[in-house]
């Protein structure tokens, strides 16, 4: 069920940052990891020499692993049309490479196809982000040009 549930991600290679999933309750909360390398293509301009995984892309991270709770076990599931529609995630330490990072999502409160979620992504069990993200979706109708 995890790796379904994964696969179902509009994101594919390079884009798509959740690399396995270890916990999921759909439309609850999930747990997933990401694991970056020095090789990685992102890191070749982004402070070359001493490479730091961009906060940006921690974030998509953490709303790829919200999707997947946001979409997993509802009828229709996958490929959904979703848009990030704010971030509001505090970095509290750098990550350099190699590192296996843990990404957890916790639905808080769901309302006219828009999906509130606690975030967080952590290195070696210290916290390294954390704070919230909101997903709306795309297919309905409360969700196009809601204003948050």
């Amino acid at each position: 069920m995890l790796k379904n549930a994964l696969d179902k991600l509009p994101h594919g290679a390079p884009f798509r940052f959740v690399d396995e999933l270890l916990e999921l309750e759909p439309g609850v909360r999930a747990k997933g990891r990401w694991r970056v390398s020095e090789g990685d293509g992102f890191f070749r301009g982004h402070f070359p020499g001493r490479p730091v995984v961009p906060g940006v892309l921690i974030a998509e991270a953490l709303a790829q692993l919200a999707g997947v709770v946001a979409f997993s076990g509802r009828e229709g599931e996958g490929g959904r049309p979703a848009r990030l529609a704010r971030v509001d995630v505090k970095f509290t330490r750098g990550i350099t490479p190699p590192a296996d990072i843990q990404l957890e999502a916790a639905l808080v409160r769901e309302m006219s196809g828009l999906f509130l979620f606690e975030v967080r992504a952590s290195v070696c069990g210290e916290g390294a982000a954390s704070g919230s993200l909101v997903l709306a979706d795309e297919g309905a109708d409360g969700a196009r040009g809601a204003g948050l």
